[in-house]
């Protein structure tokens, strides 16, 4: 179970006329902080994921546009561990990571680096285990800011600011619930990046529904992952050993 990477927007609210009385379009809509909830219920509840100590996901990763494809596979485990590995045909193995206190990446073309500024807390806040379930330990604030539609689903878009300070807008399945979309400012090395992620194909994998497509556009490019397996419980604490490259960079 993953966040996909998330974005700060602008808030604007605007006013409509009902019976002759200004009435601000945020009143009629219903609060983030409910559909928040219920969007964890139709995942499975926060409370029987608490249980849960560790994710491990496998898939398929694929950019069509450069003819890129390969293998992916994320770890999470309490409270803040999580470890991204992609495996790429004629590149070679891409992997991120967090436990919650540094951010690192490792990739044949740019080596290991430490992540810093926004991108770190960004990194921290996705790390933190429960985050996907947007719950009140998790969350600072919440605004919804309209009913709209996300692809061809209706959506509620919600405001969405961690206790880490990471911002996005997300997208709720105005029917399911099921967490649909996210957009956020991404800080790359390249610099800030607009992306949109959207998820979708939600399957039960024992007693939660998880997405097995995800798609994050960014800069006219698709990268797409195809989960085909969630397993509960079964990832072991070295999984999230640092690589030695990440280890000689920290004083």
């Amino acid at each position: 179970m993953t966040k996909s990477l998330k974005t700060a927007i602008v808030l604007a609210l605007g006013l409509f006329v009902v019976g002759g009385q200004i009435i601000r379009a945020q009143d009629t809509l219903p609060k983030a902080a409910d559909l928040l909830a219920k969007s964890a219920d139709a995942m499975g509840g926060l409370e029987a994921f608490k249980a849960v100590k560790s994710i491990r996901a496998r898939g398929t990763f694929e950019m069509a546009a450069q003819n890129l494809s390969g293998t992916v596979e994320i770890s999470q485990a309490r409270p803040a561990q999580v470890r991204l590995t992609v495996s790429i045909a004629g590149i070679g193995m891409i992997e991120n990571g967090s436990d919650g206190k540094i951010g690192w990446s490792v990739d044949p073309m740019s080596g290991p680096s430490l992540m810093q500024g926004k991108a770190l807390s960004d990194a921290i806040s996705e790390a933190q285990f429960d985050s996907a379930f947007n719950g009140p330990d998790f969350v600072k604030e919440a605004t919804t800011l309209e009913k709209t539609k996300f692809g061809d689903r209706p959506a509620y878009k919600i405001h969405l600011v961690s206790k880490f300070n990471s911002e996005e807008t997300l997208y709720l399945d105005a029917e399911t619930y099921l967490p649909i979309g996210v957009e956020k400012i991404s800080q790359t090395p390249m610099g800030a990046m607009p992306t949109t992620t959207s998820q979708g194909e939600f399957k039960k994998f024992g007693a939660f529904l998880q997405p097995t497509v995800m798609v994050q556009s960014a800069m006219g490019f698709d990268q797409v992952i195809r989960i085909t397996s969630y397993e509960y419980n079964v990832v072991p604490p070295e999984a999230f050993d640092l690589p030695p490259a990440i280890k000689a960079l920290i004083k």
